[in-house]
């Protein structure tokens, strides 16, 4: 299973996690199926729809888009956040504030932003990756983040990749894009995927240059299915699960 679309940003991250989770899921019997079918049709979709933007650990509002763009391995590329501010008076304490992320390392929902004082910028050890445009009000604030994690950035496999993820207003996220990746054995390995989750499901898809399917799953409040093909078209897992138990095949 260790191919490049595990890799892929955004949306591979799901589907490799709810990949391993069927496979648990599987061994320990239907009660366990049940329960993951309820987490990937309702749960993490939800999840996916509902980020909170911190600062200093206080909520001030909600992610509701996110672009990351890079055009080849010579340029950092530039990440673009869109934050709907909720809070009064969050506007005001943001007109200063050079942004970075609290802890790179281990992002999830309850991540914090912090602001960059003047004098940390002069030191060094941080550098410009984009910015967060913030509404209402329509303003953006820079975004930082520390040398060694854009270092490693520059040094990854990923040579292209012109995603974007945003809330699409009824409760559900959308996001879509498309990559160019260095295999060191095949060479450049280029495709793109696109992802939709709301309430009622997620469906994610992973389709090569060619537009040949790599990776589809589904997942509903009754069944999930997920299919990972080779370049060749070879299936190498294939999982199919509803409430009365689930069938894998891995090649």
């Amino acid at each position: 299973m260790n191919r490049y679309w595990i890799r892929i940003a955004l949306g591979a991250l799901l589907v490799f996690g709810l990949g391993l989770a069927g496979l648990a899921a599987v061994r320990k019997g239907k009660a366990e199926v049940r329960n993951l079918l309820t987490a990937a049709a309702t749960r993490l979709p939800l999840r996916f729809a509902n980020i909170d933007f911190r600062l200093d650990g206080r909520r001030l509002g909600e992610l509701v888009g996110l672009d990351i763009v890079r055009n080849s391995a010579a340029e950092v590329g530039r990440i673009t956040g869109h934050v709907q501010l909720t809070e009064p008076g969050a506007a005001a304490e943001l007109s200063d504030c050079a942004l970075t992320v609290e802890n790179v390392r281990h992002v999830n929902r309850n991540t914090s932003f912090l602001c960059v004082a003047d004098s940390e910028l002069e030191k060094g050890g941080l550098e410009e990756v984009g910015e967060v445009i913030f509404k209402p009000g329509d303003f953006a604030r820079p975004l930082y983040l520390p040398e060694q994690t854009v270092a490693e950035w520059r040094r990854s496999e990923i040579q292209r990749l012109d995603a974007s993820l945003a809330r699409d207003g009824r409760g559900g996220v959308r996001a879509n894009g498309s990559f160019d990746l260095l295999d060191r054995q095949r060479g450049s390995q280029r495709g793109t995927f696109d992802l939709h989750a709301d309430s009622q499901g997620a469906v994610f898809s992973v389709r090569d240059e060619q537009n040949r399917s790599l990776v589809d799953f589904q997942a509903s409040q009754g069944a999930l299915r997920l299919n990972v093909r080779d370049r060749h078209g070879r299936n190498l897992l294939r999982l199919l699960a509803d409430s009365l138990g689930a069938a894998l095949r891995v090649k």
